[in-house]
């Protein structure tokens, strides 16, 4: 079913859809994402390497000098925030090839929108928390005499059986309903991305109204699909992990320069991987939910 709301068309998205979109898109651009996401790869790790080569080094060497470890702490920040532009400005760059193919890339404004977009992610995913703070306390005023306050609902209370099956139930379910509200947030504001690249803006607010707006009819679709595609990327980093780990393991033995190859080809087949499907997730969204808003480039 489709409506029609601020001029833009929306459809009411399947998980079928979503997946299809999303290997189109993957299939489509898969050069494209290879070459942006693994130069931003070789440059995030020259820059760790730059900046960080000796940090945990000299930490090490000075356990005990406070001032060490809040140098070592603003280096990690430092590159932290450098590689977040670097990876988000290449997001930018990769969903914006994908919809207007042909087009020449805009370095100036996907380093810009891209860590306009972190920002935006960053504040909702702290309004998210202190929403999720805000209920834990209520529920610890409301149930604090049958489960013994909010202490009762945490990982270590369950583990030395302070607390009866009753509480261990409610507990269950309000953490399957914590995560179950981070999934939401989560989908509501997928496509966030993609519509700042679509639109062109460096502005986050853009973005993440029209993502609210439009994801409003598939929400809970959204959250299934969410659900369902990080399940099989666990089950794909754990196999990989296991098969590549174990070979390499045994090939090239315990020696430095072993391990350094091994985290060199983990990082090619499998979490290069995992963040070209990353990236191609939103666009699937995007394109089964609001299919006319970013014109048929890939489908």
């Amino acid at each position: 079913m489709g409506f029609n709301n601020g001029g833009s068309v929306m459809t009411k998205m399947s998980i079928g859809a979503a997946f299809s979109e999303t290997f189109a898109f993957l299939k489509t651009n898969w050069m494209q994402m290879l070459l942006w996401v693994g130069g931003a790869l070789v440059v995030v790790g020259l820059l760790g390497y730059l900046f960080l080569g000796s940090t945990f080094t000299a930490m090490a060497m000075s356990a005990g000098d406070p001032s060490a470890a809040f140098g070592a702490l603003g280096k990690i920040f430092l590159f932290a925030l450098i590689a977040s532009v670097i990876l988000y400005g290449v997001c930018m760059l990769i969903w914006r090839g994908g919809m207007h193919p042909g087009e020449a890339p805009n370095f100036a404004w996907a380093f810009q929108a891209g860590p306009a977009f972190a920002f935006g992610t960053f504040v909702v995913m702290i309004a998210a928390y202190i929403v999720i703070i805000v209920i834990m306390l209520i529920l610890g005023i409301i149930f604090g005499a049958a489960l013994g306050g909010v202490g009762s609902m945490s990982p270590e209370a369950l583990a030395s059986g302070a607390v009866g099956g009753g509480a261990i139930f409610l507990i269950a379910i309000l953490y399957i309903a914590l995560l179950a509200f981070m999934l939401w947030v989560q989908g509501r504001f997928s496509v966030a991305g993609p519509v700042m690249a679509d639109r062109l803006t460096r502005n986050p607010v853009t973005g993440f109204a029209e993502s609210w707006r439009i994801t409003a009819a598939s929400q809970w679709k959204i959250v299934g699909f969410y659900l369902l595609f990080t399940l099989a990327l666990i089950a794909y980093v754990f196999v990989a992990s296991l098969i590549f780990g174990g070979i390499l393991g045994a090939i090239l033995g315990g020696s430095a320069v072993g391990a350094i190859l091994t985290m060199i080809v983990m990082a090619a087949v499998v979490y290069l991987p995992i963040m070209m499907f990353s990236f191609s997730m939103p666009m699937g969204i995007y394109r089964a939910i609001a299919p006319r808003a970013s014109g048929d480039v890939f489908a």
